[in-house]
């Protein structure tokens, strides 16, 4: 019975060990085959290298006492891994060989170029600001047509305002942008965002209009034009804005001349000229950052704008819309002039605040016969006038020079001294008035003097006024007035 028993196990291992074996060498002969097909297309591959390996790495093995582990199932394990192995070099060297052919394919697969962006920390006032800066840094790329040429793509600017640009960069490279104006009043609820793009050591700016939906959304550079980079020349092709952004630069730069070129005299004064001149001389106010020139009204005729302007020491402050200067254009045959000029409360906040060089100052006040007149103020007892009235009278003579109008000056004193001392005092700041127009070019036979002495003051002294009151109502009264009739 043991016999029996031993004899069967025996006959069991043979059986199993041969099984095992004939397995063993199918799977390595199917291993072999999938190696042999795998490089078979790879010339570069070295597959005496490969079968070295798969032979050679499970006799490198550390082997166990058994020697006849190899020929049992503990020996597959490390031949796999090495197989492995082997397939793994053979990718590795079959990517080596695609190497040339990925080469000679790299120019037909440029890497994206990197988005042209804004730069860290840029502000913007709206999405239609943020788009002219966007597209200004496209004109600014290493190759602008191929950068405007996306934009167009995008949709995101006008084929006519690319073809524009194009040409304008061609002479100009951008030195910044500049907020101008908007015009809200379109049909369908539109709106037309204006910046201004200027020019490094050019004559010419850039002019684009973006257009965006009801909200203020989606915007589209929808026109480009160029324009004159000094803001006060006009040409045949300036619209309305244009030539209200001209005249207000004019009158900030105290250009009489180039004023007056653009207004209607019959309906804008000299006086009025005379008075933003000097508001934006003394620097009391400048104008708003964010949309300072805004259409409200436009036809194809006529047009009215808002000019906002805020107090130079708070440039942030929210507009008011007291604090502005309304401007009525018309539409001539080819031209567009400023036939209407109004400065709201500005005078006034001026007036207050405008107080400097130890003197009261109120440029342009009401004359008791009518019509407005410029005041000049003097102190106690002097003659002689301060820097600031000096600059306001440059004003007055370049409006002169050209009017060739008469002007008639008044002086005046307060209430202190004798009637006949004050007389002679008055005529005195009469005649320092005329000197120094005389001085900036005014013929002596358009101006007239005369001295009133205390007669005609402007602030009348009350038995109720206490003594700063006082102070202040004389300081008032110590002025020469110059009566702003030019054209009479």
């Amino acid at each position: 019975m043991k016999r029996s028993i031993i004899i069967f196990l025996l006959t069991f291992l043979v059986t199993a060990g041969g099984i095992g074996t004939f397995y063993y060498f199918k799977h390595k002969a199917a291993q072999q085959e999938t190696a042999e097909n795998t490089v078979a297309d790879e010339p570069a591959v070295d597959t005496t290298t490969e079968e070295t390996t798969t032979v050679t790495t499970p006799q490198e093995q550390p082997s166990a006492t058994d020697s006849e582990t190899p020929a049992t199932v503990t020996e597959p394990t490390p031949t796999d891994e090495a197989t492995t192995q082997s397939g793994e070099a053979a990718t590795t060297e079959g990517e080596t060989t695609d190497t040339p052919e990925q080469t000679e394919e790299t120019p037909q697969q440029q890497p994206e170029e990197p988005a042209i962006t804004l730069p860290e920390g840029t502000k913007t006032n709206n999405p239609a600001h943020e788009a002219t800066l966007l597209a200004v840094e496209h004109f600014k790329a290493e190759d602008p047509a191929k950068a405007i040429t996306k934009l167009v793509e995008e949709k995101k600017m006008s084929p006519e305002a690319a073809a524009v640009v194009t040409d304008w960069l061609k002479e100009n490279e951008p030195s910044g942008v500049e907020e101008i104006g908007d015009i809200r009043n379109h049909a369908d609820g539109t709106k037309t965002y204006r910046y201004r793009v200027t020019t490094k050591d050019g004559a010419s700016d850039l002019l684009i209009d973006v257009l965006t939906d009801k909200s203020g959304n989606n915007p589209y550079i929808s026109a480009a034009t160029t324009t004159p980079s000094d803001r006060t020349m006009l040409d045949a092709s300036s619209d309305s804005m244009t030539t209200a952004e001209a005249f207000i630069q004019a009158v900030r730069e105290g250009n009489m001349s180039k004023a007056r070129s653009m207004v209607n005299p019959d309906t804008v004064s000299a006086a009025t000229l005379a008075g933003l001149c000097m508001i934006f001389e003394e620097g009391t106010f400048v104008l708003s950052s964010e949309t300072p020139i805004r259409n409200t009204v436009m036809s194809p005729s006529a047009a009215l704008y808002l000019v906002y302007v805020v107090p130079s020491d708070n440039p942030n402050a929210p507009k008011v819309e007291a604090n502005h200067i309304a401007m009525t254009l018309s539409r001539l045959e080819n031209s567009w002039q400023v036939t209407g000029v109004g400065t709201d409360r500005l005078l006034d906040i001026y007036l207050m605040g405008a107080q400097k060089e130890g003197g009261r100052y109120f440029p342009i006040v009401k004359n008791p016969k009518g019509g407005e007149s410029l005041a000049l103020y003097f102190d106690f007892n002097d003659a002689a006038l301060t820097p600031r009235s000096e600059r306001q009278l440059q004003i007055v003579a370049d409006i002169l020079r050209e009017s060739k109008g008469k002007l008639d000056i008044a002086g005046h004193t307060d209430d202190v001294g004798t009637e006949e001392y004050n007389l002679k005092l008055s005529e005195r700041r009469a005649e320092s008035v005329k000197e120094v127009l005389i001085r900036f070019g005014v013929a002596p036979e358009q101006i007239t003097t005369k001295g009133l002495g205390k007669n005609e003051p402007r602030q009348l002294i009350t038995e109720t006024d206490d003594e700063a009151r006082v102070d202040e109502k004389r300081g008032e009264n110590r002025r020469a007035e110059i009566y702003l009739d030019f054209e009479a």
